[in-house]
């Protein structure tokens, strides 16, 4: 059989430098193609600038990867040419990637590197002073320790003795006071019951001209002070004002000396008497409590005011001693 055929010769030097696959001639000679319209960068730019691109903005690798794009969408282009430009726009895509990234990162850097020195100066500043105002105070306290560690051994403790037993001989505790954290006991409770006695409950209005928030304490003490002298006091007990409280209601509690100086105030002619000296729309509050009257007649009229003292007259209860009555539960809603 005949041997392979032998390659053809070409006569002349042989040409140097790389070729590409679809092309025998060197790359240099392609670029440097005389008979080409584009010949260099700036005729590359005009031609693309008038196509494919926007005119006076910077080419990057994403904008030519995007001129690929669209070049590629040309009739005029075969499948075989197509798909080439397509194949190097996306190349050319990923070349851009790293670049952006790398901009972005540059660009980030920076003016976070820029944010963050100017957010924590103020805080670095007054870290620095503070440490500085504590080794200052710190030298002072050192000082003050030598100074009194060197008087120590002079020091006169007589004075602070003598307060002491002062101290302690003019405290004289609460009688009524509860101990925290134990019950009270049956004389605690007496106590406290003794004090409510003496105690009298004034109810003044919002609009009165002096139990308000404008008037001083004192020029309210006065005026209770003058109410209690305008009292009767024939037959009378002693009344002495010996606390007063105001509450947040705008009331104001009382303490006399007694449980009868309370009772004397209480009644009928001496509350007007005391009332109008006060001065306003003023009441005297009396303490209420509840009681729970079994079996007591449904039939009774308890809107009648007549059932109030005919009730207190067959118990033998003062006269006014109850405010009012009401049901536990209405009776006509009874099944």
């Amino acid at each position: 059989m005949p041997g392979p055929q032998a390659a053809p010769r070409v006569s002349g030097s042989i040409l140097q430098g790389k070729t590409t696959r679809s092309s025998g001639l060197p790359i240099e000679d392609i670029i440097n193609d005389p008979d080409a319209e584009i010949k260099d960068t700036d005729s590359a730019r005009k031609f693309l600038d008038q196509l494919y691109t926007v005119h006076g903005d910077p080419i990057t690798p994403e904008h030519l990867s995007q001129a690929l794009f669209y070049i590629s969408q040309s009739k005029t282009v075969n499948s075989t040419t197509r798909s080439a430009i397509r194949a190097t726009a996306y190349l050319v895509r990923d070349l851009a990637a790293p670049a952006i990234a790398e901009s972005i990162t540059k660009a980030v850097s920076s003016k976070l590197d820029a944010s963050v020195l100017i957010a924590i100066s103020p805080h670095i500043g007054k870290i620095m002073s503070t440490a500085e105002k504590l080794e200052t105070a710190n030298e002072q306290i050192t000082t003050l320790s030598a100074e009194i560690a060197k008087n120590a051994g002079t020091h006169d403790t007589t004075a602070g003795d003598t307060s002491l037993e002062l101290l302690e001989a003019t405290y004289t505790a609460n009688p009524n006071q509860i101990p925290l954290g134990k019950r009270p006991t049956q004389e605690h409770a007496k106590a406290h019951a003794a004090i409510r006695d003496r105690q009298i409950l004034i109810d003044p209005d919002r609009d009165h001209p002096i139990f308000n928030d404008s008037t001083k304490r004192e020029t309210a003490i006065d005026l209770i002070k003058q109410a209690i002298e305008a009292v009767d006091r024939v037959d009378g007990p002693e009344i002495q004002l010996k606390s007063i409280a105001r509450l947040r209601n705008n009331g104001v509690l009382l303490e006399l000396n007694s449980q009868e100086a309370a009772a004397w105030i209480k009644k009928v002619p001496n509350r007007a008497t005391f009332l109008e000296k006060l001065g306003g729309t003023t009441t005297i509050k009396d303490r209420m409590y509840s009681v729970v009257i079994p079996f007591l007649s449904t039939v009774t009229d308890l809107d009648r005011p007549d059932t109030l003292r005919e009730m207190e007259t067959e118990n033998n209860i003062p006269t006014g001693s109850i405010s009012q009555i009401k049901w536990i539960k209405d009776p006509t809603k009874r099944s």
